[in-house]
C-alpha cells in the first residue's frame, strides 16, 4: 500500500476542519484563532493506542505521554477512525 492512499477523511467539527488518516499518518486540517489554517501531522509510528471515545471526540496516546484529541463530525464517524487506525495499526 502506497503512503499516499487515503483511508479515511471526514469533515470535522470546531477547529478541526479536515480529518484523514494514511497508512503512515494522520493529517488534520485545522483553523487557527485568528482565521489562519495549517496543517497538522501525527505519525503513526508515534501513537501507542486509543485512550478513549468521548461523543465525537478521539483522545489517542502517544510516546510523548501527551494526549492528541481529535474532534470528529459524529460519534459513529468517530467509532470509524478508531476502526480504520486500529486496521493500520
Amino acid at each position: 500500500m502506497d503512503n499516499n492512499t487515503l483511508l479515511f477523511q471526514d469533515k470535522g467539527s470546531g477547529g478541526f476542519k479536515d480529518v484523514r488518516i494514511y497508512p503512515n499518518r494522520i493529517e488534520v486540517f485545522k483553523k487557527g484563532t485568528f482565521g489562519g489554517k495549517h496543517i497538522e501531522i501525527v505519525y503513526l509510528k508515534d501513537i501507542t493506542g486509543v485512550n478513549r471515545i468521548k461523543g465525537r471526540n478521539v483522545f489517542l496516546r502517544n510516546r510523548l505521554l501527551t494526549a492528541c484529541v481529535f474532534c470528529l463530525s459524529s460519534r459513529s464517524r468517530a467509532q470509524e477512525f478508531v476502526n480504520v487506525l486500529n486496521m493500520v495499526m
